[in-house]
């Protein structure tokens, strides 16, 4: 399969900055700019560590779903959504 890139909109991150990657309609945390990624989800995703876009490896029909992206820093707190569709 294809790699997707889910991209935040931030060109670098800064120090205090926290960025975090969920998944589905429970909110599942998979990934964080602290370096934390799910186990479940280790081999199909990679963040960047300079932009906190996250890449989905390989992707197949499992991967389908909304992807909720929270930046939070010391002036605002931005929530996107990406909704992704895998078709066989």
């Amino acid at each position: 399969g294809d790699s997707v890139i889910l991209q935040t909109g931030v060109t670098e991150t800064q120090g205090g900055d926290q960025i975090l990657w969920k998944f589905g309609g429970q909110g599942t945390l998979i990934a964080s700019l602290n370096g934390t990624i799910d186990a479940r989800w280790k081999n199909m995703i990679k963040l960047n560590d300079h932009t906190g876009d996250l890449t989905i490896r390989n992707i197949q029909t499992e991967h389908a779903g909304v992807y909720d992206l929270e930046i939070n820093n010391s002036t605002m707190i931005l929530h996107r959504k990406f909704h992704i569709a895998v078709s066989g």
